[in-house]
């Protein structure tokens, strides 16, 4: 069961297993909740796609997702996945856009389960934490999509640079690269300068060229 609004890394969801947990999980039912059966989940993948005015768009290739504690965790490409799956998740994406006529980048995450059907999992209308590693594995980050989508600039056809890996730095994990920011030519650091560090905040991320 999660909530409707304000729901996210974990925050506002409960895993229930059976009907009598529901008294201990201190659940304050004058929110609006969403009541969903649980997936058998091999793994989840997301895709983001910039939609542009003139009804073209520009989809990146599905990005792999890892989470631990429900929060994302790092991101990957190319994504292990089977070639149904990676044009199945593109189309979907694409139809979602369409029928929401959405200008601008948009990120939708699946679900993958154990027999290999898709689901979606959630529409973020927005550019997306997986999406990070765009900015350095693609001629076009995500970011830049965006504000060409919705200013009507000129669309850039999206060229892969290279296959990539980013990490958040959560909570205490920025640390070590604020107090010694050496990394490989190959790394890309970003810090997001938040002054208060809090256990479970993303306080920058890594990405790595493969």
């Amino acid at each position: 069961m999660k909530t409707t609004t304000l729901g996210y890394d974990g925050k506002g969801q409960y895993p229930i297993k059976s009907i009598k947990e529901i008294d201990s999980l201190n659940i304050n039912f004058d929110n609006e909740y969403i009541l969903e059966k649980l997936v058998k989940l091999k793994k989840e993948i997301s895709v983001i796609i910039t939609r542009f005015s003139n009804n073209k768009y520009e989809i990146f290739e599905p990005i792999e997702n890892f989470h631990k504690d429900q929060i994302l965790r790092h991101s990957k490409i190319p994504a292990e996945i089977s070639e149904k799956i990676f044009e199945q998740s593109k189309e979907w994406a694409i139809s979602i856009a369409e029928e929401l006529k959405y200008i601008g980048t948009l990120c939708v995450e699946f679900f993958i389960d154990r027999n290999d059907n898709l689901y979606v999992n959630e529409i973020a209308p927005r550019v997306h934490n997986s999406g990070h590693l765009t900015i350095n594995a693609y001629n076009v980050s995500q970011f830049e999509n965006h504000l060409r989508a919705v200013c009507s600039l000129e669309q850039i056809p999206l060229k892969k640079i290279s296959n990539a890996e980013m990490i958040n730095l959560i909570g205490n994990q920025i640390i070590p690269y604020r107090n010694n920011p050496k990394i490989n030519d190959n790394q890309f650091l970003f810090d997001y300068l938040k002054k208060d560090i809090k256990e479970k905040r993303k306080m920058g991320h890594l990405t790595t060229l493969k």
